[in-house]
């Protein structure tokens, strides 16, 4: 009987333990600190293949302005950006301010022979 007592006061007190303010904030923090390592394991593949791109866009499309190469790194952020970009400015043909003319044309010809773009196909 006095095993039951200490059994059910020491769940009791890991209830009230684990209820206290400072052990869910330290619960949250690990829970997002592992979600972030889990995304980023997740996303290395897609962020391998835009920093390909990036390179290839800097190579082929050299020199480039300090605006573009900031837009650059803007719509190679993510897939969805590139994808966006290609939607918008290559099939649309919608007016782009920082790229006109021939670069348009090559920067949308490499993002379509890019592997994010044949993967989105797929997708």
């Amino acid at each position: 009987m006095l095993r039951f007592f200490i059994i059910a006061a020491e769940i009791i007190v890991l209830v009230i333990v684990l209820r206290s303010p400072f052990v869910q904030y330290l619960f949250a923090d690990i829970q997002n600190t592992v979600s972030d390592w889990l995304i980023s394991i997740t996303t290395v593949a897609e962020r391998k293949e835009l920093a390909n791109l990036r390179e290839k866009i800097d190579e082929q499309l050299s020199p480039l302005k300090p605006y573009q190469q900031s837009y650059i790194q803007q719509i190679t952020a993510d897939t969805a950006s590139v994808k966006r970009f290609y939607s918008d400015y290559c099939e649309k043909d919608d007016i782009n301010p920082n790229f006109a003319g021939t670069k348009r044309a090559q920067l949308c010809l490499i993002i379509k022979q890019s592997p994010v773009m044949q993967v989105a196909e797929r997708d």
